[in-house]
């Protein structure tokens, strides 16, 4: 292609270049900075040095016309949204699975969806986008993403999509973390089991899954509240819970007094917000951490030890 051919010009205008880059990163860079090439979409293809460690956050991301790129073994660090919106890449060299890989590094990137509907790069699950109600999270998956299960964008149609038809979700052996709003609004979702590997369950992640609520109307996984379905107005929350997952009452116009148990340790972001009617929240005696804005909108007061505070 002459460079005449890269420009797209209509009635005098310059309407736009679209030349092919191919980009060979040249021997010695250690790291690609934060944005370095960030919404740069006339990339197709970039060639990463042997002992490059570090890709940094949103580095390529929406590089739209991306569709190859080499992850050499020395990568230990692939930052947040660094490949975020290639939507086109589809030749990867996988990263070692001791990198660590930030979040939604690879979220919509739907060229690397497998058979199965997985969008799995390294040991992360960043989306799924298959049609099944049964579905099964492959062995080697160490981390279930943002919005992994919802929120995510269509293969055809680029909108955004959430999995409502999920019925049963099985986990693999050695997860050990799932990510904020992973399985945010998959109403359907009535079957799942957590793995005595998983060490972190992030806020919200399961906020939205009412078939998964108990008889009293609490979505709770791993000792973590993420949602209440129930209509009282004065809650009594079960002893074992340790966390109130941010948005867990997020604008629940019902309840008026909450009681909290010894058990609970934290209380997350925006997790009684808008909740116009609240009153009083009893707290646990003993330390509790309560993010600054986990009452936010709310005309409530705090009680502890039957206290005031």
């Amino acid at each position: 292609m002459s460079q005449s051919d890269c420009f797209v010009i209509e009635d005098g205008v310059l309407k736009e270049y679209n030349a092919n880059v191919q980009i060979v990163i040249p021997e010695g860079v250690r790291e690609i900075g934060d944005e370095a090439f960030s919404c740069f979409l006339n990339i197709v293809s970039v060639t990463l040095p042997e002992g490059l460690e570090r890709i940094g956050e949103r580095a390529f991301y929406m590089c739209g016309r991306l569709k190859s790129i080499n992850i050499p073994e020395s990568v230990k660090e692939i930052g947040a949204s660094a490949f975020r919106g290639c939507c086109k890449l589809s030749m990867i060299t996988q990263p070692t699975e001791n990198a660590v890989l930030g979040d939604d590094a690879f979220r919509d990137c739907t060229g690397l969806i497998d058979k199965d509907g997985f969008l799995i790069v390294g040991n992360v699950l960043y989306g799924y986008f298959g049609s099944d109600d049964y579905v099964v999270v492959p062995q080697g998956v160490k981390k279930i993403g943002r919005n992994a299960f919802s929120g995510n964008t269509s293969v055809n149609t680029q909108e955004l999509f959430i999995q409502e038809h999920i019925k049963t979700v099985v986990l693999p052996d050695g997860l050990e973390e799932i990510g904020r709003y992973a399985f945010e609004f998959c109403s359907s979702l009535k079957d799942i089991s957590l793995p005595k590997s998983v060490k972190n369950i992030e806020d919200a992640a399961f906020f939205g899954c009412k078939q998964l609520a108990d008889e009293n109307g609490f979505v709770s996984m791993g000792g973590v509240l993420f949602d209440y379905f129930g209509g009282l107005s004065e809650v009594i929350i079960s002893d074992g819970v340790t966390r109130i997952s941010g948005h867990a009452f997020d604008n629940n116009d019902s309840i008026q007094r909450v009681t909290l148990p010894e058990s609970v340790k934290s209380i997350g972001s925006d997790a009684f917000i808008d909740c116009s009617n609240l009153v009083c929240v009893d707290l646990p005696k003993g330390e509790i951490s309560i993010a600054k804005d986990a009452f936010c909108f709310c005309d409530c007061f705090l009680t502890q030890n039957g206290k005031r505070i």
